[in-house]
């Protein structure tokens, strides 16, 4: 900087010399650029004297201004570029990085060999750097620390870059530039900085003993107050990860006594009480956080330090009504945040127990007393398994299904359920199929058997038919792909006549309703009194409520003359009911779910995913604004586009709840779904179907029931 100020106070003087002899021009043109320079070395000197590297906006804008006169009104001036230069980095440091990369651009193309272009090349790429530009920005970096550049220059870009390798978790790549700057190029406090970078590296690198080498060779540099709590906490941290337990208490210890860092006690006390776990010394740590939770004025401190003891409570004392409270006390201190919500979801869930309670059935319990009885104990088992961590427990729980409850609707599905349960904690394959075929064995004709033929191998054997959803898509076949009416509907018959507790049972009853008003209509008033002795039969229900809306649809209609025998001729309404063309778009009348299901817009037809997701990232979670409702089941109906690797990438809502918070949850987690790609593959070449490059539309209905202990 000495030399650069002997040649700017040698050129001074050589343009006044000149200026003596070329009037006010000169004259104005010198003492603005004069101005100029004077703001800027005083911006200078304020910003490399302030801690913060901020000082100086001020004289920095007046520098601008007067630099912004010289060039534009002096564009032929010898000291073009140093008002280029001084312009550029004012625009820098006032964070107008647009105009500081343009004004450097400017200076290198056009003053290549300027004294000014080393350090314009530097502040380009620090200006590239802040608009986000950070390939074009590592690129300039790069060349700065390659090339023949004063050392403070190289320093600033070897750090650059160091950093940003680590950031981009390329710890070894990193290490090149920062031992560079620690070992040659830096001054004191680059030095410094460049040993924590590579410190933190080893830390977010797993290598906790050079992460430990890293912050003591830190801990030697005089460090200030900043640095020395982060290179002795993260030494404590790195002697966590050894099993140097003592250790890492040692410098814990001598963060505790200083009373520099008494603001940062509480945060302190946790990490020692996590010692205090991590070396087995539960009481010791539930000492500190009882201390934590009593003392700090911090909620966030407070509810870390209760759910912590919620958790030792939950599975090292198994304490459960214990970790309730301290779940309780947790979410009270600090519900927004991620420790809160997730206290408080582990609070509800232990809360579930008791209303999962088993209950005692008599002998002369109801068919329906069984099945609600058996599914209270289904949800229990998955409750102890998914949520509270106890997977031992969960499978005696669903043991306990199996043997009690063997008449249940989800008693194979309790099977199921615990032959993954072995598969994935005993790890027993041989016991686990065995359990699966339970399910074909006991239950032939359950709507469960689907779930089971799979992964046993045995789809498309005699195994693979006896089950009514079999049926169900028969039925659905012959009607929408050959439009064979009769078979349709022999189909469904069969379903109603041998399946009465599957969950197929009433769609199959709706459907011959169905099939009899749009291609056998009676033509009198008896269907009507069908779809209504039907709703009134299964209130509540999705069919139920399908079932109404068609006879009231008839009242919306217009006339049409048809001819129809002269004894019905006064109920024209009806027969315009009857004889509607759902198909036709054309056409203003009501147009059947059902059938509107299996069409894409375009015309497509679809078919039934008839698969189970092995993925879903956010699983339904029964909405609470629905719990006033009285009815108990829904049966929604999406259309999902799956592309070839099994995500569903878009969805229609094509037969919908009724409660708009269940409709948008169970959105959001059919958006979430991921299906077994090579089923869908089969499926696709099953149903004789080409595969789109940019996905398949199916069919994919979404089953809700209410909570039990929101009924």
């Amino acid at each position: 900087m000495r030399n650069y100020s002997r040649h700017f106070r040698i050129g001074l003087i050589l343009l006044l010399l000149a200026c003596i002899g070329m009037g006010t021009g000169c004259s104005v043109y010198f003492n603005t650029f004069f101005n100029a320079k004077k703001s800027f070395n005083r911006a200078e000197k304020a910003r490399k004297n302030s801690k913060t590297g901020t000082a100086g906006q001020g004289d920095y804008r007046a520098a601008m201004v007067k630099a912004l006169k010289v060039v534009e009104n002096y564009p032929n001036s010898k000291y073009y570029d140093d008002a280029l230069y001084v312009l550029g980095v004012s625009y820098y440091h006032t964070e107008q990085y647009g105009n500081a990369e343009r004004r450097f651009r400017e200076l290198l193309a056009n003053y290549g060999d300027s004294e000014y272009a080393r350090s314009a090349h530097l502040y380009l790429a620090k200006s590239k750097l802040a608009l986000g530009d950070i390939d074009d920005a590592m690129v300039f970096f790069e060349q700065v620390f390659q090339e023949e550049y004063d050392r403070e220059f190289k320093a600033e870009a070897a750090m650059v870059l160091g950093q940003y390798h680590i950031e981009e978790k390329n710890y070894e790549q990193s290490l090149q530039f920062l031992q560079a700057v620690r070992d040659s190029l830096g001054d004191d406090i680059q030095k410094r900085q460049a040993q924590i970078l590579i410190a933190d590296g080893s830390f977010a690198d797993f290598k906790f003993r050079d992460a430990l080498s890293g912050y003591l060779q830190v801990l030697g540099t005089d460090p200030d107050k900043d640095d020395k709590y982060h290179a002795l906490y993260r030494a404590a941290l790195s002697s966590f990860r050894l099993q140097r337990v003592d250790v890492g208490f040692e410098y814990l210890d001598q963060l505790i006594k200083d009373e520099l860092y008494f603001d940062s006690l509480g945060r302190l006390q946790l990490t020692v009480a996590q010692g205090y776990e991590l070396d087995d010394d539960l009481l010791q740590a539930e000492a500190m956080y009882e201390e934590v939770a009593a003392t700090t004025i911090q909620r966030n401190l407070g509810a870390v330090a209760n759910y912590r003891l919620g958790l030792i409570y939950q599975f090292d004392y198994d304490n459960l009504q214990q970790a309730k409270e301290y779940y309780d006390e947790a979410a009270a201190a600090n519900r927004s945040s991620e420790i809160g919500r997730d206290a408080l979801q582990r609070s509800s869930d232990i809360g579930k127990l008791e209303t999962f309670a088993r209950n005692p059935l008599d002998s002369n319990a109801t068919l329906d007393a069984i099945d609600e009885a058996a599914f209270t104990q289904y949800l229990l088992s998955e409750l102890y398994w998914f949520r509270l961590d106890k997977p031992d427990t969960a499978i005696l729980e669903m043991q306990y299904v199996v043997d009690s409850f063997p008449s249940a609707y989800h008693a194979p599905k309790a099977l199921i359920a615990l032959s993954e349960m072995y598969r994935e904690h005993i790890q027993d394959e041989h016991a686990a199929d065995s359990i699966l075929k339970l399910v074909i064995t006991r239950y032939p004709n359950s709507d469960y058997v689907a779930e089971a033929v799979g992964p046993l191998g045995l789809s498309g054997t005699a195994n693979d038919t006896g089950y009514a959803e079999i049926f169900i898509h028969r039925a659905e076949d012959h009607l929408i792909g050959e439009e064979n009416i009769d078979s349709a509907r022999i189909n469904y018959q069969h379903v109603v006549d041998n399946y009465p507790d599957s969950k197929y049972h009433l769609a199959a009853q709706f459907a011959l309703l169905w099939l009899t008003e749009m291609y056998d209509a009676p033509g009198d008033s008896s269907l009507i009194l069908a779809y209504q002795e039907f709703a009134d039969s299964f209130p509540g229900t999705m069919w139920a409520d399908t079932a109404l809306r068609r006879i009231g649809a008839q009242s919306t209609r217009p006339s049409i003359q048809r001819d129809v025998p002269e004894a019905e001729a006064e109920d024209d309404s009806l027969a315009d009911t009857l004889f509607a063309d759902v198909g036709d778009t054309e056409s203003p009348f009501y147009q059947d779910p059902l059938i509107a299901l299996y069409f894409r817009p375009d015309g497509d037809s679809l078919v039934d995913i008839r698969t189970e997701p092995i993925e879903i990232l956010d699983p339904f979670e029964f909405p609470a604004e629905a719990a006033a409702t009285q009815q108990y089941e829904w049966q929604l109906y999406f259309q999902i586009l799956v592309d070839f690797s099994g995500q569903v990438i878009d969805y229609v809502l094509q037969i919908p709840s009724g409660v708009t918070e269940i409709d948008e949850r169970a959105e959001i987690t059919v958006a979430s779904m991921t299906f077994d790609g090579m089923d869908i593959s089969n499926r696709i070449v099953d149903a004789g179907l080409e595969a789109k490059s940019g996905g398949n539309w199916f069919v994919y209905p979404f089953r809700v029931i209410k909570p039990e202990h929101l009924r």
